[in-house]
């Protein structure tokens, strides 16, 4: 069973819409936990950025009897040698991951909202960092949902489904 975890406040329609959709990506059961405060430690006010990996942790360490738990956070995340990420798992086979919703909205860039867009980004970033936690690394694929996103043109680009590589990986892990 998978746990999806808000991280500070996060709008329903997006968690009910991530539960939904990996339910039927994934073939697994999902339920939506209670929201978790925000580490006031992981926040970098010179970059206006909360720091992932802590956060990952106080998932990890608060949230107990789920396979895999996922946490949906709507601000800025970085990683030492990266400038901003879309998520991060806790390694390959862990048990916990999040992703940033904050960069994922066209607002982010000055442009229209666009729901639609937005909700298919979210759920491509939560296949791909689930994904990880299944024990998938990043494909070669551009069109897989595994390839790595260095950028919203990336993951605009790749489906929100595993390529058939992926699958095979996936099913020879199970």
């Amino acid at each position: 069973m998978i746990a999806l975890v808000p991280v500070g406040e996060i709008e329903a329609n997006i968690l009910e819409y991530l539960k939904d959709s990996l339910k039927v990506r994934l073939a697994r059961e999902v339920v939506i936990e209670s929201e978790l405060d925000v580490p006031g430690s992981a926040y970098n006010p010179k970059r206006n950025q909360y720091y992932a990996t802590p956060i990952v942790k106080s998932i990890s360490d608060s949230v107990n009897g789920y396979d895999k738990v996922l946490g949906v956070i709507d601000s800025d995340l970085w990683v030492p040698g990266l400038n901003f990420i879309f998520g991060e798992a806790e390694g390959i086979r862990g048990k916990t991951g999040i992703i940033s919703l904050s960069r994922l909205r066209q607002e982010f860039y000055g442009l229209p909202p666009d729901t639609n867009l937005f909700y298919e980004r979210a759920l491509k970033e939560a296949v791909h960092e689930l994904g990880h936690l299944y024990g998938l690394l990043h494909c070669a694929n551009p069109g897989c949902v595994m390839h790595f996103s260095n950028s919203l043109r990336d993951t605009d680009y790749k489906d929100s489904k595993f390529c058939p590589e992926c699958v095979r990986k996936l099913q020879l892990q199970e």
